[in-house]
């Protein structure tokens, strides 16, 4: 009878079929694959939290070192015509624009300010991100592992169903069968090892990027307070920018105004 109506060739088929079904089923990593696809999208949030506060500090100094600048320009002085002919300064000397503006004090104010956000906020907030690429790197090798596995795995299956075939035919062929029989458990218990082997260092590594990912996702919490601390350190410098123009001894009214030539009328 030809091989697809033998009734023992067709049980090792079965057999076969049942082995690979099970053993060409993937490996899941569907726990990790999760959270780690969570915690992808968070540090993009993180990336650009990180970005606008970089920009914060060098706009901060930028402009308290214009403002600065401004303080100690020369107000400009009104003329007179001379006996001469030459023109004639109201004042002898010119004024500063800042008066008794403490100026250093928006430098101080300026650099207190990169200096924080960079220690209280933008420090924390790569040390979650070194943390992120570290398990990004393991859920790489985690993958190449898994992978690997499978392979393994299918390697196996195969020579399971190598022997089961080889078992069906001892009937007619034993000599030769019982040799290769040998030869393929020989192989089969060496690829079974490999794959053990391999099947421990994947289930120690899929505990360990869990527990890693499970510490990283609970750190996210703080994101909130990192927030606070970073608007509260934005306040307060320029609360210390306007100390430094000793604004208490002045009664400043937005209203107030000199009146222009244009508008006398």
């Amino acid at each position: 009878p030809s091989n697809c109506t033998n009734p023992i060739r067709q049980q090792w088929l079965n057999i076969h079929d049942i082995v690979l079904l099970y053993c060409l089923q993937a490996t899941s990593n569907s726990r990790n694959d999760a959270m780690f696809k969570e915690a992808t999208g968070f540090a993009q949030h993180l990336r650009t939290v990180e970005k606008e506060l970089n920009q914060w500090q060098r706009d901060i100094e930028s402009s308290f070192g214009n403002i600065r600048n401004i303080m100690l320009s020369p107000l400009p002085r009104v003329y007179e015509e001379g006996h001469n002919g030459q023109a004639v300064p109201s004042e002898p000397e010119p004024t500063m624009v800042g008066g008794d503006v403490q100026v250093e004090r928006l430098t101080t104010a300026s650099a207190e300010t990169k200096k924080r956000l960079d220690v209280e906020v933008i420090q924390p907030i790569k040390q979650w991100m070194v943390a992120y690429r570290t398990i990004a790197e393991r859920m790489r090798r985690l993958e190449a592992l898994r992978l690997e596995l499978d392979s393994r795995r299918r390697t196996v299956a195969d020579l399971q169903g190598k022997c089961e075939r080889v078992r069906a035919n001892l009937g007619t062929t034993r000599a030769r069968g019982e040799v290769d029989m040998e030869i393929t458990l020989r192989k089969m218990q060496h690829k079974e090892d490999k794959m053990q082997r391999t099947a421990s260092q994947f289930q120690e590594m899929e505990q360990t990027v869990y527990n890693s990912l499970f510490t990283l996702i609970k750190d996210t919490s703080v994101l909130r307070d990192y927030a606070a601390a970073a608007l509260l350190i934005i306040n307060e410098c320029f609360a210390a920018g306007y100390a430094s123009f000793n604004m208490e001894q002045v009664q400043y009214s937005p209203t107030a105004g000199g009146v222009y030539p244009d508008s006398a009328n």
